[in-house]
């Protein structure tokens, strides 16, 4: 049969459907892209924002009308968080929730068989273990996602994640690194380690352990591939951190920090368990132990309370920490969490005019990061042809564009001769 797939959200959610297309090949099932005729449609669900809902509802409907006899089958955060919605509003055929992905192959073949099962969805807040699915993708060797992580228990005001994807859970760090391994002989040059909140790796385990055990036996294992750490708790970063991670030079000096807002009254409001102060510390040792690294965030703005004046503080702070690159969102309010039910709320025109200043100050800040790498070296890992010129990322994750052939999945030195705010420019060495 014929499967395609649509996903939204995080890596964590990319990791998953790659998983599921190796899953279904490998019961020899053929993989299209989504925009064609198939005979089974996976949507792969976001619930971090009303936005994220909205296009899991668009992509299912676009799915049903392009083959109405076809099986849709709806998954992830917002088929946990609303699965009696996604049924009524999606028209899905099989719904299942974050967890119990492997099971979604045989429901699938048994749907095309005329035998649709409606599997029962396990409460999110319920204790279960970590689901190991296959690590890799189909298309060409270039970058893998290592999903080593899942859940979430910080209960964040704004946030839905803990009630969509559970407690957090780990796989045992033996296996982590067993598949690490694989992933490199297999010919992989980039690993992402990825997780909904990968600081707390490790915790849950019979033998308890780290982020800050886990990152260096991954280098260890693949020491030909890069490896690239996802989004980490600024506590997490710590001298020792630091210092276990220099040795490896196949670690991407890339660091994305979870920010939030840079006024410390939003953060105590938002539930967050650090201050600015202890996150500039992350950032100061981050530059000192890997100097040149990235350091990336993401930012909401019109948070419930937050003022005018907060705001010039987030402002403020987002120009003295000069980050590499910020993601901007202005503030969903999600029925469910603590921050829907808070005094002041701020009009969505106020949240998305304060997003478009937020991304205009963090938009100087990347032009002059990308700056200050014309006359580097950089090495980059290519992936495909764009416009003439041959695109890929470099060990910090800026987009690089040079002309050449046939680089697809090589890992090049490239001398950076211009910067520019759609990334940097250069030529092979």
């Amino acid at each position: 049969m014929k499967v395609a797939f649509y996903t939204l959200g995080c890596k964590t959610n990319q990791f998953e459907t790659q998983a599921l297309e190796q899953m279904f090949s490998a019961r020899g099932h053929e993989i299209v892209d989504f925009k064609n005729q198939a005979d089974v449609y996976i949507v792969n669900t976001c619930t971090v924002t009303a936005l994220g809902d909205k296009k899991s509802r668009a992509a299912a409907r676009q799915a049903k009308k392009r083959n109405p006899s076809a099986t849709l089958i709806v998954c992830g955060c917002y088929a946990q968080v609303r699965p009696d919605e996604v049924r009524e509003l999606c028209g899905a055929d099989i719904v299942v929730g974050s967890s119990d992905k492997g099971q979604i192959v045989g429901l699938a073949e048994q749907a095309q068989r005329g035998a649709v099962q409606t599997p029962g969805i396990p409460p999110a807040l319920a204790k279960k273990p970590f689901e190991i699915l296959p690590a890799g993708g189909l298309l060409g060797r270039t970058r893998a996602l290592l999903k080593v992580q899942d859940g979430c228990q910080n209960f964040c005001a704004y946030c839905l994640i803990p009630f969509a994807r559970g407690p957090s859970r780990s796989m045992p760090l033996a296996d982590a690194v067993r598949e690490c391994a694989r992933l490199q002989s297999e010919g992989y040059r980039e690993i992402v380690v990825t997780g909904i909140e990968i600081s707390s790796y490790g915790l849950d385990l019979p033998q308890p352990s780290s982020l800050l055990e886990l990152a260096p036996a991954l280098c260890a294992a693949a020491p030909g591939t890069r490896i690239r750490l996802g989004s980490l708790e600024p506590r997490t970063v710590t001298e020792a951190f630091c210092q276990a991670l220099q040795p490896y030079q196949n670690l991407c000096p890339h660091f994305h920090l979870s920010l939030q807002s840079g006024c410390d009254k939003t953060l105590r409001a938002m539930g967050r368990r650090y201050d600015t102060e202890r996150f500039l510390l992350s950032c100061r040792l981050l530059r000192q132990a890997f100097p040149g690294c990235a350091v990336t965030t993401d930012l909401i703005t019109g948070f419930p309370g937050e003022t005018e004046e907060d705001f010039e503080q987030t402002l403020d702070f987002l120009r003295r920490a000069a980050f590499a690159q910020v993601h901007v969102f202005p503030y969903s309010r999600r029925k469910g969490t603590r921050a829907y039910d808070m005094p002041h709320q701020i009009p969505r025109a106020e949240r998305e005019a304060r997003a478009r200043r937020a991304a205009a100050v963090c938009a100087e800040s990347r032009l002059q990061y990308l700056q200050s790498r014309v006359g580097q070296r950089a090495q980059v890992l290519f992936e495909q042809p764009e416009n003439g010129v041959f695109f890929g990322h470099d060990m910090q994750y800026c987009p690089v564009r040079v002309p050449g052939e046939g680089l697809s999945g090589q890992v090049r030195d490239v001398l950076v001769t211009a910067a520019g705010q759609d990334g940097l420019t250069g030529r092979i060495l």
